[in-house]
């Protein structure tokens, strides 16, 4: 940058700067089956969700409520009861004094009252367990890989409603369990013609004070 503010920490990297915003945790709470956002949150895109869950569960049919600059809620099949938090790259005023950031459009990008969140890994690469046939005569294919659950990281489930391609033009339904006795994640697909191949990643965050 040529002019502006910015922060660095012991390591050299930058904290902060008046160019990029950082990922702001916008809501934080409790969900069972989902939750609603109160006040709704006014990104253009859907707000990052990531969730914790209490036990192991499994979830399904993700959806973010809402509409663009108005997005009110998420909910799933599944997925027990736990903690979560939602997240964009764009910040809210909230305190009545400290330190404010805005870039050159007057985009705000820093809050000192609202917490960010940092990405902390991602899994990209999936070992496949096999197959195995449901009760309706579909085929679930199986993956996982290792990746502890006991850093206390959130996963984003944004991407786990959608469909995912099969061997064919057929689709597959998308399903994840967050297994603590096993300490990993198992995903899986059902369809009629499921795919060898999982490209899904999984990302974790987790907000920082």
């Amino acid at each position: 940058m040529d002019y502006g503010l910015e922060f660095k920490n012991d390591n050299d990297v930058v904290t902060l700067d008046s160019e990029y915003s950082r990922l702001v945790v916008l809501q934080a709470g409790r969900y069972s089956g989902g939750a609603t956002f109160s006040p709704a949150i006014t990104t253009q895109e859907p707000p990052l969700v990531f969730v914790r869950p209490d036990a192991s569960a499994t979830f399904q049919y993700t959806t973010i409520s809402g509409g663009p600059g108005n997005w009110t809620g998420f909910s799933f099949l599944g997925g027990g009861v736990g903690s979560y938090f939602c997240a964009a790259f764009k910040a809210r005023e909230t305190e009545t004094y400290g330190l404010r950031l805005w870039d050159g459009s007057t985009n705000l990008l820093f809050d000192s009252g609202t917490p960010c969140a940092q990405f902390t890994r991602t899994i990209m690469s999936w070992t496949f367990l096999g197959t195995s046939q449901t009760g309706q005569g579909l085929t679930r294919g199986n993956w996982t890989a290792p990746s502890t659950l006991s850093t206390g990281d959130y996963m984003l489930i944004n991407n786990i409603g959608m469909d995912v391609g099969g061997a064919s033009t057929r689709s597959s339904k998308l399903y994840c369990t967050w297994e603590y006795e096993n300490d990993r994640i198992l995903m899986f697909t059902i369809g009629a013609a499921i795919s060898s191949y999982f490209y899904v990643p999984v990302v974790f965050a987790k907000p920082i004070s």
